[in-house]
């Protein structure tokens, strides 16, 4: 099973030979085999990157992030085909049930607002805990009093300080809008593995964005990524995102988190994660539900 992120910060050049990607940096070859890769992603906007590599990356699945000039996420390249009955699948996609998405929702609402709980817990800020859990008890069925949002706001204070507002640009934003993106492509590249379109949601809708349902299915990692750049940045003296800092967030695919009975890495547990909830919007049957959570150590 592929298990490896690699972070390309510089090459000249990268392409392919056989089964392997070669990176060319200062004279120097470096060889990497295709079926230990996960994830690649490409910072230097100045490297040269072949055709045949980025078409042999679509045809085996992995997930490429492209990083723009000033070193954060900007796009990812998914293959078009990855699924022999993806018609089908979207035909199915189109026609799920509402009350099922709504139940879904509603279930993915309260768990993420639990692993924010216990995010809190693990760094010891309870004076909120009790505030969070009375608005689990208050969501209503398909979250329409917004309580995932209002949650969030109190949440977020909570953790990174009262003066914290959600996409100022600090350097926590900076940390939390990379790591959101590395999960986020993975679990859109699961859900077209799948024979999904991530552009189709069942609570996000814009008609701008292409990830709508890897937004939604990425709600209850959210905490979980929040915990793991707030361990980071509290043993940093840096004000920006530092290359050792970059690396570090990028490894949250390597993280072990709980998931059904055991404690996996967070790149194994979405593959598995995705493919139970489209079992459950298949089916209806709500057994198929189970969601990731931070380890107790």
């Amino acid at each position: 099973m592929a298990f490896r992120t690699v972070y390309i910060e510089k090459a000249v050049r990268v392409r392919l030979d056989l089964n392997n990607i070669v990176v060319n940096f200062e004279n120097e070859n470096y060889y990497i085999n295709l079926d230990e890769i996960s994830t690649i992603i490409f910072d230097d906007p100045r490297c040269n990157v072949s055709l045949k590599l980025l078409a042999t990356l679509c045809e085996e699945g992995i997930n490429v992030i492209f990083n723009d000039s000033s070193h954060m996420p900007i796009g990812s390249l998914q293959t078009l085909y990855d699924h022999t009955r993806a018609p089908k699948k979207i035909k199915c996609q189109i026609e799920w049930d509402k009350n099922t998405q709504s139940y879904l929702w509603t279930e993915i609402v309260k768990n993420k607002i639990r692993n924010q709980i216990f995010t809190l817990k693990k760094v010891n800020k309870i004076e909120k805990i009790a505030l969070l859990e009375q608005m689990i008890a208050d969501i209503t069925f398909g979250d329409l009093t917004n309580k995932e949002g209002i949650a969030s706001r109190v949440y977020f204070k909570e953790l990174f300080g009262n003066t914290f507002k959600r996409f100022d640009e600090t350097i926590i934003n900076y940390a939390l809008n990379y790591i959101y993106q590395i999960v986020r492509s993975k679990i859109s590249q699961e859900i077209i593995a799948c024979g999904y379109i991530p552009a189709l949601g069942i609570c996000h809708k814009s008609e701008f964005n292409l990830y709508n349902l890897a937004d939604d299915f990425i709600e209850v990692f959210r905490p979980i990524c929040d915990y793991y750049v707030y361990e980071i940045l509290t043993n940093s003296i840096d004000d920006y995102l530092t290359p050792i800092i970059k690396r570090d967030l990028i490894d949250i695919l390597n993280y072990k988190v709980k998931f059904q009975n055991g404690e996996y890495k967070i790149h194994i547990v979405i593959q598995f994660y995705v493919q139970i909830l489209f079992k459950y919007l298949e089916t209806g049957d709500t057994s198929y539900i189970h969601f990731p959570k931070l380890c107790n150590i």
